[in-house]
């Protein structure tokens, strides 16, 4: 699947261990397109509909949109690397300030 940078692609996160995030769940792509276009894997940062307030660096608020009917929190301390073969679809796309927001949230939590 071809997936960009800030694509917010449905993926599913089974079998999952201890409290890692699982299920079929919308994740925001964050790996940089060069690497996107040539590796099999992708860095996504899951989103979770349990909304937190206040809690950046550990969550990201991403507003709804067309394909995400619900405000949702990015989870950058659930960063992780993916098979595509794990991505069942796109279904939207994050502003580019949002971007730079979840990227600075994710150089905090590392």
């Amino acid at each position: 699947m071809d997936c960009k940078q800030g694509d917010i692609v449905l993926v599913n996160l089974n079998p999952k261990k201890g409290e890692e995030v699982g299920k079929l769940r919308p994740a925001v792509v964050v790996s940089d397109n060069a690497q996107n276009q040539e590796l099999d894997v992708v860095i996504v940062v899951p989103l979770s509909s349990k909304l937190m307030d206040d809690a950046f660096p550990y969550r990201v608020r991403i507003t709804p949109r067309k394909g995400l009917d619900h405000p949702s929190d990015a989870l950058p301390y659930h960063i992780r690397a993916i098979s595509k073969r794990r991505i069942r679809s796109k279904v939207a796309h994050i502003t580019s300030q949002e971007l730079d927001i979840l990227k600075n949230a994710i150089c905090e939590v590392l």
